[in-house]
């Protein structure tokens, strides 16, 4: 019998971004590889791509990584707050001093 997960949504969220900011770095890896392997004289420029488009697509998408990565917390935390906490139960009564009878 499986347990229920004790994951709240923001926790789910925050591991959401995090597998998003992976996939972005793995996306990063295929444009360098790209961009090495036409700095490198590997591979031809397509027509309607330059050397420069490579990089700047690859720079773009480690940054979105980074962001997704390292800022998972505070975007979660931006769509998904913590719900207020309710004091008011924990609060004595007025007469909790008085002695009892």
């Amino acid at each position: 019998m499986m347990k229920p997960s004790t994951m709240r949504p923001n926790d789910w969220f925050k591991l959401a971004c995090r597998v998003l900011g992976m996939w972005q770095l793995v996306d990063t890896a295929g444009y360098a590889l790209s961009l090495f392997n036409i700095a490198a004289g590997l591979a031809r420029v397509p027509e309607s791509y330059s050397l420069l488009s490579y990089l700047v697509q690859m720079i773009g998408s480690f940054a979105i990584a980074l962001v997704l990565l390292l800022g998972a917390p505070i975007i979660a935390d931006i769509f998904y707050p913590d719900p207020p906490v309710d004091d008011g139960d924990k609060q004595k009564p007025f007469d909790s001093d008085a002695p009892t009878i």
